[in-house]
C-alpha cells in the first residue's frame, strides 16, 4: 500500500517528531510511506535538516516551500506528486495540511482518499477549554475546520481529550477514534553525555515551548520552595517561546538565577532528560504530550498538572504524580517528595532493582 503523509508547519515540534517515529515503523510493516513537508520560506533551513533526517530514515521526503497565501498552488503541486507516484491516499497532519488536502480533493483529485489525524486545535481555545463544556467560537478557524471535515473521509485524534474537544466544539456529533502516540528511542550511551547534561545534584528539567499554556511560571514559583529544601538544585529549561523573557524576569525577581538555567531549543533533548532526577510538565492542556512518554521511555519520573491529556497518559501515583492545575505550592511539595525518596522515584519511573 502506498500512502502520502502531508504536514504543513512552521516549526519542528511534536507532530513532526512523531512522524519520525511513526513512518519508519509503518515502512517496517510493508507500507510505502512518502512524506511531503510544506513550510514558509522563513523556516526553510530547519525543515531542510528535518527532511534530510527523514530521508536518512528511509522515508522518501520532499520539501515544498509554500506559495504565499496560496493553498491552491500547493494543492496542485501535491496532485502532480500523487499522479507521478501513483498514490491515491493522503494522510494529513495539522490544520494547514487538512486545508491543502481539502482543496486538493475539491479542485484537482476528487477520487483521492483523505485521512486526517487531529493533533490538536487552535491554541487560544486550550486556555479557555474545560472538558465537557460546550464551546462555540464561530470564528473563521471554526468555519474553515467544518469545511475541511466535510471533505475528509476519515478523522482520527491523538487522544481522547482531542476527540472530546471536537465534540464540545460542535464539529462532530460522535467522538473520533483516537490512537495514542508511540515512540522509538534509539539507544545511546548515557555516560557519554554526563559532562554536558548533568549540571547539578539534584537536577530537574522542563522540556517544551515556553508559552503561557505550558505553565513555566508555576514551576518557577514552585522552585522557591524546592531551593529551600535543596539549595544546590538546578532546573534546566529546554525550549524557546514567547514567554521566555517573562520567565527570565520572574527568575531574576525571585533570586533564582543560580538554580534555573535556560538552555534554549535542543533538537535532541533525550540525554538531558535521562540525566535529570525529575521532569516537570505543568501544562494547562496538552493535545497529547509526547514528552510524557519520552520520559517514561527514558526512566525519568514525571510530575505534571492534572489536566487533559496528561491525566489520560499518566496514572497518578503509578506512572507519575499529578498535581492540581495552577497549584505552585503542591507542585513544589511533590517535587521535594520525589527528590527525598529515591525508591519512589524508581517505582514511578519503572526502574527495576
Amino acid at each position: 500500500m502506498k500512502i502520502l503523509h502531508l504536514i504543513y508547519s512552521a516549526a519542528v515540534s511534536g507532530a513532526e517528531r512523531y512522524l519520525q517515529h511513526l513512518l519508519p515503523g509503518l515502512a517496517g510493516h510493508g507500507m510505502e510511506c512518502h512524506l511531503v513537508v510544506v513550510t514558509p520560506k522563513r523556516t526553510e533551513e530547519p525543515f531542510t535538516i528535518y527532511v534530510n533526517e527523514m530521508n536518512a530514515l528511509g522515508i522518501k521526503t520532499t520539501l515544498v516551500i509554500a506559495e504565499k497565501r496560496s493553498f491552491i498552488l500547493t494543492a496542485k503541486k501535491l496532485k502532480d506528486y500523487l499522479k507521478a507516484n501513483d498514490i491515491k491516499i493522503v494522510h494529513s497532519h495539522l490544520f494547514n495540511s487538512d486545508l491543502i488536502a481539502a482543496v486538493l480533493k475539491m479542485l484537482f483529485y476528487r477520487r483521492v482518499y483523505l485521512l486526517s489525524t487531529k493533533h490538536g486545535y487552535q491554541e487560544k481555545i486550550y486556555e479557555q477549554y474545560e472538558p465537557g463544556k460546550k464551546l462555540r467560537p464561530n470564528d473563521m478557524y471554526w468555519f474553515i475546520t467544518r469545511f475541511m471535515l466535510k471533505r475528509i473521509d476519515k478523522n482520527l485524534a491523538v487522544s481522547r481529550a482531542i476527540s472530546n474537544m471536537y465534540m464540545d466544539l460542535g464539529l462532530t456529533k460522535t467522538g473520533y477514534p483516537f490512537v495514542h502516540h508511540g515512540i522509538k528511542i534509539e539507544p545511546f550511551n548515557k555516560e557519554d553525555y554526563r559532562e554536558e547534561c548533568r549540571k547539578a545534584d539534584p537536577q530537574l528539567i522542563i522540556v517544551g515551548r515556553i508559552l503561557p499554556l505550558k505553565g513555566h511560571r508555576f514551576l518557577i514559583e514552585a522552585m522557591v520552595k524546592v531551593v529551600e529544601a535543596f539549595p544546590g538544585v538546578k532546573l534546566l529549561v529546554l525550549g524557546e517561546g514567547s514567554e521566555k523573557n517573562h520567565c527570565i524576569e520572574k527568575v531574576n525577581k525571585l533570586g533564582l538565577q543560580k538554580n534555573i538555567e535556560f538552555l534554549g531549543f535542543k533538537p535532541h533533548p533525550y540525554p538531558f532528560i535521562s540525566h535529570s532526577d525529575v521532569i516537570i510538565l505543568p501544562s494547562a492542556f496538552e493535545a497529547f504530550g509526547l514528552v510524557y512518554i519520552e520520559a517514561f521511555a527514558l526512566k525519568t519520573p514525571v510530575v505534571a498538572f492534572d489536566t487533559a491529556a496528561g491525566n489520560e497518559i499518566i496514572t497518578n501515583n503509578e506512572t507519575g504524580l499529578l498535581v492540581e492545575k495552577g497549584n505552585s505550592k503542591t507542585l513544589g511539595d511533590k517535587i521535594i517528595y520525589l527528590l527525598r525518596n529515591r525508591e519512589e522515584r524508581n517505582k514511578i519511573a519503572g526502574v527495576l532493582h
